[in-house]
């Protein structure tokens, strides 16, 4: 009710504005802008896209190395779409994200890693942009009236902002799930989903915290290119100022992205920060000596930006994600295949674990819906056969025929989906075999 209230809300503020300027004078403006005008505008955040999904390749780890960075690209923006479609604080599309990752034989444990890490350094970018603003807006407007009265506001919610993420990423360094699953236990409070993956979010902690210890470098570098990424989007507002008829500056271009930005952060709780997104942008370019019409025209610019970048999220998120629904429909369609009356005994009966063929069949028949690639399912099939020998990282590379990381991590998501289980063990030799089901 509450998001309903304030989808309505904006749509009537940016509907009173609009009536209150113009719609004629607004579709004067916008009617000098022709496709090549508009093309041109989008080329600015084509670059953005470009430029954070690299920095976002960069948290990957190995599997960087053999994901493309086509496809690294099509799932952010497929994730993004979402981001701006949700009022969840801007983070809705992460999960999406990692689970596409994951579907393309990115290991769980990596995928949600480098999604925490990105995220990080995409906000901390964020705010050294938004500071950076800040500091061009007092400069640029000097000791007006209206920059005495509102940059205190300013500072302090940069502040607060800057403080929060410094937590984050303070907590992260600690085991974000671990705290948060002893927060929740000290307050009787116990979640059975997080309760039950214990172990699994452990691992994810000591993996963000392991990266974050080794590869600080990678880190520095994504959060450079995030920053280069925002300064992408100042160009945006420098060709629109300039196409709407100027005079365009590039630093008053970077100011007022970086304002905009703010605004759009502080009022994520807004779906699509609509009415105060455009309201904003209205007085930011006000502020800067820009009309009314100008600032209005400006905002829904930005607006039909965002549309086309949908869009074309939507569409990534069919092309990326066309592997899972193909594997849904295969899913759905094998059961009805298999005759109801067509029953396995359990697993732990002696029937079917002194026979090796019932043994499989069960197993393919619990594991129907799971998702695996064509070296994991051969693998699995060769060791339900009877595999004689332990069956090791080195053994899977060559029998799949694929290099030891490659092994490694076919084998990590087969215990995350709690087909294969470790045997006892640490060294380099460390064996696996079939989970009990």
């Amino acid at each position: 009710m509450l998001r309903l209230f304030l989808l309505v809300g904006g749509l009537l503020t940016l509907g009173l504005i609009v009536w209150h300027i113009g719609p004629g004078n607004i579709y004067d403006a916008a009617a000098q802008l022709g496709p090549v005008a508009l093309l041109v505008m989008l080329i600015p955040s084509a670059i953005m896209y470009a430029i954070e999904a690299y920095g976002w390749k960069l948290t990957l780890g190995t599997s960087a190395k053999e994901i493309p960075f086509w496809r690294v690209l099509a799932i952010r923006t497929a994730g993004e779409a979402v981001n701006m479609t949700t009022p969840a604080g801007y983070v809705g599309g992460e999960p999406l994200k990692a689970d596409l990752l994951r579907k393309h034989h990115v290991p769980m444990e990596e995928a949600f890693t480098s999604v925490i890490i990105a995220k990080t350094t995409m906000t901390i970018a964020e705010v050294l942009f938004i500071l950076l603003g800040i500091a061009l807006w007092v400069w640029l407007l000097g000791g007006s009236e209206s920059s005495g009265q509102t940059l205190p506001a300013a500072l302090l919610s940069v502040g607060l902002l800057a403080f929060v993420t410094a937590g984050l990423v303070f907590v992260q360094r600690q085991g974000l799930f671990t705290w948060l699953l002893d927060f929740l236990r000290r307050i009787g409070l116990k979640i059975a989903y997080l309760e039950a993956r214990e172990e699994r979010l452990k691992s994810l902690d000591r993996a963000v915290w392991g990266f974050y210890r080794h590869k600080r470098p990678a880190f520095c570098a994504s959060t450079g290119l995030f920053f280069l990424g925002w300064i992408a989007e100042a160009l945006e507002v420098y060709v629109i100022i300039w196409y709407l008829g100027g005079p365009a500056m590039a630093l008053s271009a970077i100011s007022i992205s970086a304002l905009s930005v703010f605004i759009k952060s502080s009022t994520f709780f807004i779906p699509g920060s609509l009415g105060a997104q455009d309201g904003g942008n209205l007085l930011l370019l006000n502020a800067f000596g820009y009309s009314d019409v100008t600032g209005i025209t400006f905002a829904l610019l930005r607006r039909f930006r965002e549309l086309v970048w949908i869009g074309i999220g939507l569409l990534c998120l069919a092309l990326v994600g066309g592997r899972q629904r193909e594997f849904r429909k295969v899913a759905h369609t094998t059961p009805a295949m298999v005759p109801n009356t067509f029953s396995l005994p359990p697993l732990d009966s002696a029937e079917v674990v002194c026979t090796p063929v019932l043994r499989k069949a069960h197993f393919w028949q619990r594991n129907a819906r799971v998702s695996l690639n064509e070296r994991q399912r051969n693998m699995l099939n060769r060791v339900l056969d009877g595999f004689k020998d332990n069956l090791t990282a080195g053994k899977w590379a060559v029998i799949a025929k694929c290099s030891i990381p490659t092994a490694q991590r076919d084998i990590k998501e087969l215990i995350d989906q709690g087909l294969l289980v470790r045997n006892e063990g640490e060294s380099e030799n460390t064996s696996y075999s079939i989970a009990a089901q």
